[in-house]
């Protein structure tokens, strides 16, 4: 590997993993080629930690990237066409072997002008002085004995217009001190750090580091006691509900214990005022929608009041929620609801050092409108998040058995449809196994595992309170979990009947019990499928259990949907024919009994069932995925009680 690319990684996995340097994946990196040629630079979007050496970087040529800051009728088109023009010159200037669309970063003429090596990080020490009123007074007087003190860069929109302004008093500073400045202070931005080698880099850094940090005092709080579970799913029930009402949209929400800076920040008189101003940056404003909104208590009334004045001015709605006593709430998914974390408890760390330094300073309007509508930020935030136009996008679903058969497939086709999905199966590893499938086919879907016996009540309640903490809310049910006991009447088991009536009847109704109590909590409605069979329409030969209780979870279905419509909540089922792909109710024991039944050989089976349906076609999983996530969605918000049936013909229903 070459040796710019060794030193870029090394640099990056190193800065990128501690956290008082970057916040939410943020922070570039590069490093020049020994003949001058080539730059190594980070990928847009892509977080230091994660670079390797097959990706997270690209190879540029200096010279054309160098040349875009001079090309003057790059300055005067129109600020979209412009920052457009300069990505397509950067994705010009790349030189190396990769096929994917990474961009290198928007910033690669900037450190096109520095140094060989540039380490552009968001200390959060550095934070207290860049996003301060008195901020460039305080910088004067740290650095005042410095032979070669850092350069302060006033702010200027990211892009072109930073890389021009730099290029000029980068000019100016040679010009005065005779050497390119090795330190560069962004305002409202961050730090910049340029060096001849990797480890005069990482000793700047460094010492820039210690010498802001030494002016700096700590914020003194002690943790407060953990607040009770309880407290803390009403709160992400009433945001999330606040949500739904002022956009409409589905989005899970997360809880992050209480951090110091927030125990910190949380005890402060001036709280309220001091989140009561504008971004303090670029992340800030892309990730997060804007600094933390503050609430004495969780109330929906509040939340959405808040909520509707910012959609009122034209803003997008905060992503993060900081309630006191509780801590921070943040709605996103959860990749992202990571990231914002990260940002908002830096910006509160950063908002309250620079309240002692003469006062936030933040983000003016116009700077905002710019960089909402500079396409480079929305591409780096489309990297991180699992954004989507999609039927379920932001739903949050749990589907029981989803480790085989219908359950997978149901599974992964509520994923493909933007579902979060909570995996529900006695066989835990089976269920792993699903959400290894649903991961490699989608990286950014979201899903948990959970072992849980659906017949039993315990273990189904704490099941739904694990997944309602881990993403505030429940939307959607699919009661899939079954077992068929095939067999006479005569020589049925009565154990085998009571199995059959305790997982396809009992599970339905615990899962369907504990999920309507949090939907009808939630009051954003909600959806409950019962998958059902044929068989529960019109009855099989020899099948007295599987016919008496798949019958039995359609006329539940039906009173379920009876009693809930009041609340949004619609219910329906779905009876699929014969599905075989997958299926652990299909194995070599039952293939026999169906055999011999009917007199043929097992492996006659599949072909006699399929030839029983008018369209003569066997039934996939997919396909009643495919049923499930459409009455899951809002194409199908006035169908409930209804009997969907998914066998390609074989039983019409009357």
């Amino acid at each position: 590997m070459n040796k710019a690319l060794a030193d870029l990684i090394r640099i990056s996995n190193i800065t990128g993993k501690d956290s008082t340097l970057v916040q939410g994946g943020g922070g570039n990196t590069s490093v020049k080629t020994a003949d001058g040629k080539y730059m190594y630079i980070k990928a847009s979007g892509t977080a230091l930690k994660d670079m390797s050496k097959r990706a997270g970087w690209r190879r540029v040529r200096l010279e054309p990237v160098l040349a875009i800051i001079k090309d003057k009728s790059v300055a005067k088109l129109d600020v979209n066409k412009r920052e457009a023009e300069v990505v397509n010159k950067l994705l010009l200037a790349c030189d190396d072997k990769h096929t994917t669309d990474a961009r290198p970063s928007v910033e690669a003429h900037l450190h096109a002008i520095l140094d060989k090596y540039v380490v552009h990080l968001h200390p959060l020490v550095i934070g207290a002085y860049v996003n301060s009123r008195n901020g460039p007074e305080r910088f004067e007087r740290l650095f005042e004995n410095e032979k070669f003190p850092p350069l302060w860069v006033p702010y200027a929109d990211p892009g072109f217009m930073l890389a021009k302004k730099i290029t000029k008093l980068v000019a100016d500073y040679q010009s005065r001190f005779g050497k390119k400045p090795a330190v560069l202070f962004l305002e409202k931005h961050g730090l910049i750090i340029s060096a001849d080698t990797a480890d005069a880099a990482f000793r700047l850094v460094r010492r820039v580091i210690s010498l802001c940090k030494s002016k700096l005092s700590q914020p003194k709080a002690t943790r407060p006691k953990a607040p009770a579970r309880e407290k803390i799913v009403d709160a992400q029930i009433s945001i999330r509900k606040a949500l739904f009402d002022t956009t409409g949209q589905y989005v899970p929400v997360s809880y992050f214990p209480i951090s110091r800076p927030i125990a910190a920040f949380m005890a402060r008189k001036d709280a309220a005022r001091l989140l009561n101003t504008t971004s303090l940056n670029p992340d800030e404003l892309v990730y997060a929608n804007g600094p933390a909104l503050w609430f004495e208590k969780c109330d929906v009334k509040a939340i959405t009041k808040k909520l509707r004045a910012l959609l009122d001015k034209g803003q997008k709605p905060s992503a993060a929620f900081l309630v006191k006593g509780l801590g921070l709430f943040v709605a996103a998914d959860k990749k992202l609801a990571v990231v914002i974390n990260d940002i908002t408890t830096g910006s509160l760390l950063v908002r309250m050092r620079a309240a002692k330094f003469g006062g936030v300073l933040s983000l003016t309007t116009r700077q905002q409108n710019f960089i909402n509508k500079w396409e480079s930020e929305a591409f780096r935030k489309k990297l991180v998040c699992n954004s989507t136009d999609s039927q379920l996008q932001g739903r949050i679903a749990v589907v029981t058995g989803a480790g085989s058969g219908l359950g997978r497939s149901i599974a992964v086709g509520l994923a493909r449809a933007g579902a979060m999905v909570g995996l529900l199966d006695i066989d835990v590893k089976s269920a792993r196994q699903t959400s290894a499938i649903i991961e490699k086919e989608l990286p950014k879907a979201q899903t948990t595992v959970v072992g849980c016996d659906v017949t039993d009540r315990a273990d189904v309640d704490k099941t739904l309170e694990a997944l309602l903490e881990s993403w505030g809310g429940l939307d959607v049910l699919v009661n899939a979990a079954g077992v068929a006991p095939a067999g006479s009447l005569v020589d049925m088991p009565v154990d085998k009947w009571r199995l059959a009536v305790e997982v396809n009847l009992t599970g339905y109704f615990l899962l369907a019990k504990a999920a309507a109590r949090i939907m009808i909590k939630q009051a954003v409605g909600g959806s409950i499928i019962n998958i059902s069979s044929k068989s529960g329409l019109e009855a099989s030969k020899d099948n007295t259990a599987y016919n008496a209780t798949k019958a039995g979870e359609i006329h539940m279905g039906r009173g379920w949907a009876i009693e809930l419509g009041q609340y949004g909540i619609r219910v329906n089922c779905v009876c699929p024919g014969n599905v075989f792909e997958g299926s652990k109710i299909w194995n070599r024991q039952y293939f026999k009994v169906c055999a011999e039944k009917y007199g043929i050989k097992p492996e006659e089976v599949i072909p006699y069932y399929v030839n029983k349906t008018s369209l003569k076609q066997e039934i996939k999983g997919q396909d009643v995925a495919d049923a499930v996530v459409f009455l899951c969605s809002d194409k199908a918000r006035v169908i409930t009680g209804q009997v969907l049936v998914v066998d390609g013909g074989q039983v019409m229903v009357r």
